[in-house]
């Protein structure tokens, strides 16, 4: 008990702190996989941010075009002057003059040219009538951000214009030709508008020709417009990546990138797509799943963790498993040991009183001189099929058993072995019953090996079953071979115990085995006996006392 409760702490001492080791690595990981997955986002953000950048300044480049042109448009027929450059220019789908006190006087509010325009009178009619102001506040950032794009825009055309050997002038590649304007005044002024409608965005570009003056401007065809955008993201992002840009609904106005993106996907960053396209966001989502770099670094290493606690637990218990059962076996070996010098010393003390009670010629009746000579004999067998169990056990555990099968007429040889051992069932008080049918029955198996096996279960019979005083032999042909049971009347084998019984050194742990002397290894020898050679031995239920049923090959059968 003392060495079981050592081998137990032993294995808590290796399992607890494996396990912490385990647990605080699987932490130590998470915090790596979450930094991983913060970096990436960072990364992916800061792309996501340079997109946008690009997609600011062509926006930028589109505005300042058009309020260039529009700038340079002189006051004398500027509606017609609009209404042509609207159907020269695709990026123009309205174009609109309003005047202080009168409100909007292009288009002509009572008699619009088409159903375009009264829809767009609708649209704006709380801009054209006053209600909303024509320069809405910016937040900071995103006037910085268009300030910055403008400064960038500024700085492009310079170069063009250095590199084109011509004074920098203002863009008017998206005016006609027949266009040309002069210088613009300086005190016109001018703005962009975001403008909301029906869930829609559209984009309002206006000049005010003096402070509190006349206005006129264009609205922008943002289909023309987003064309120009999309060609922003990336042709070919980086591998594992797709871009997205969403709407102000959250849907998907265009993506690059192989990825399915639907109404659950996630994105892995996602930045504000600039001041003309106010809540909408360009997007960027890992494709796969997995929780990308981090999930896939935390996954891998949470794996390789687990199989290293594994292995740690597992090896170590694989250890302790293996001192536990060499333990057992040592206190196994050791009852071996002690009962097999028990069942020693016991025959050749018989034989050693009654060989010297004869030899000092005390004894005058020839009738104990008889039972004397009968005891030391039969002691004597006792002693040889103790040595002869220990031999057998010996070559059996190293492999040296040699066998010598041959052609065995069973129900003869069965019938010879049980008439020698007839007179030592009568002693005991048992009946022997047979039922063995007539030859010819032929098995092929080794004879010596055979006669073992039986006297080895009608020992165990006549040790511990002999107050049922019956013991029962049966022989019967199979399919493949022959059986043999051996049922006897008494008090039977525990359910548990039918097959430990047949493991080395083991012996049924009640009152009727402890005052029975053994070693624990006739079963196991003989069962092995049988299965080296294609048979079996089995413990079967029985209604009463116990049954050993004994499966033999067939001449044919035996390998």
């Amino acid at each position: 008990m003392q060495k079981t409760r050592v081998i137990v702490a032993a294995w808590l001492l290796l399992l607890i702190p494996t396990l912490l080791i385990g647990l605080g690595s699987l932490r130590l990981l998470r915090h790596e996989g979450e930094r991983l997955a913060g970096s990436a986002r960072a990364a992916a953000e800061e792309r996501a941010r340079g997109v946008v950048e690009s997609m600011e300044l062509s926006v930028t480049e589109v505005r300042e075009g058009l309020l260039d042109t529009l700038r340079a448009l002189p006051a004398e027929g500027l509606a017609g002057r609009l209404e042509a450059w609207k159907d020269e220019n695709p990026l123009i789908r309205n174009v609109f003059v309003w005047a202080p006190g009168e409100g909007i006087v292009f288009p002509p509010p009572t008699s619009p040219g088409n159903a375009e325009e009264a829809s767009f009178l609708r649209r704006y009619d709380d801009l054209f009538s006053g209600g909303v102001p024509w320069q809405p506040p910016l937040l900071e950032q995103t006037a910085a951000a268009q300030k910055a794009a403008e400064n960038l825009y500024s700085e492009r055309r310079a170069l063009r214009d250095l590199a084109l050997l011509r004074p920098a002038a203002p863009a008017s590649s998206s005016s006609p030709a027949s266009l040309a304007a002069p210088t613009p005044k300086p005190e016109k002024t001018g703005g962009w508008l975001p403008w909301f409608s029906g869930n829609r965005i559209s984009l309002l570009g206006w000049i005010e020709e003096s402070p509190g003056g006349r206005r006129y401007g264009v609205e922008v065809e943002m289909m023309a417009l987003l064309s120009r955008l999309v060609s922003a993201l990336p042709p070919t992002p980086p591998a594992g990546e797709t871009y997205a840009l969403l709407d102000d609904t959250g849907g998907v106005f265009q993506q690059s990138g192989p990825g399915i993106i639907d109404g659950s996907t996630q994105p892995l960053a996602a930045v504000a797509a600039g001041s003309a396209l106010p809540h909408w966001q360009l997007a960027v989502y890992r494709d796969g799943e997995g929780g990308g770099a981090g999930g896939s670094f935390f996954l891998l290493s949470a794996l390789l963790v687990g199989a290293f606690v594994a292995a740690i637990i597992f090896g170590g218990s694989l250890l302790l498993w293996q001192a536990w059962r060499h333990q057992r076996n040592a206190r196994m070996k050791t009852s071996f040991v002690a009962n097999v010098s028990h069942e020693l010393r016991t025959p050749l003390t018989t034989i050693r009183m009654y060989a010297e009670l004869l030899g000092e010629g005390t004894i005058r009746s020839q009738e104990k001189r008889r039972h004397y000579l009968q005891v030391i004999i039969g002691e004597s067998a006792r002693l040889s099929r103790l040595v002869a169990n220990v031999l057998e056990f010996s070559r059996l555990e190293q492999g040296r058993k040699r066998y010598l099968p041959e052609d065995l007429d069973l129900p003869a040889h069965l019938h010879g072995i049980l008439d020698t051992q007839q007179m030592r069932l009568a002693e005991a008080g048992m009946t022997l019953l047979r039922h063995i049918p007539p030859p010819p029955l032929t098995v092929k198996i080794d004879r010596d090996a055979l006669e073992q096996v039986l006297l080895n279960l009608i020992d165990n019979a006549i040790k511990y079953a002999a107050d049922g005083k019956v013991l029962v032999v049966e022989l019967s042909a199979a399919k493949d071979g022959c059986r043999i049971r051996i049922a006897d009347s008494g008090p039977g084998i525990p359910t548990a115990q039918r097959k430990r019984i047949f493991d080395k050194f083991h012996r049924v742990d009640d009152s009727l085995t402890a005052r029975q002397p053994g070693s624990g290894l006739g079963l196991s020898i003989a069962r092995q006996l049988l299965l080296d050679q294609g048979g079996e031995l089995m413990c079967c239920a029985a209604e009463i006392g116990a049954c050993f049923e004994i499966t033999l090959p067939s001449p044919g059968a035996l390998v």
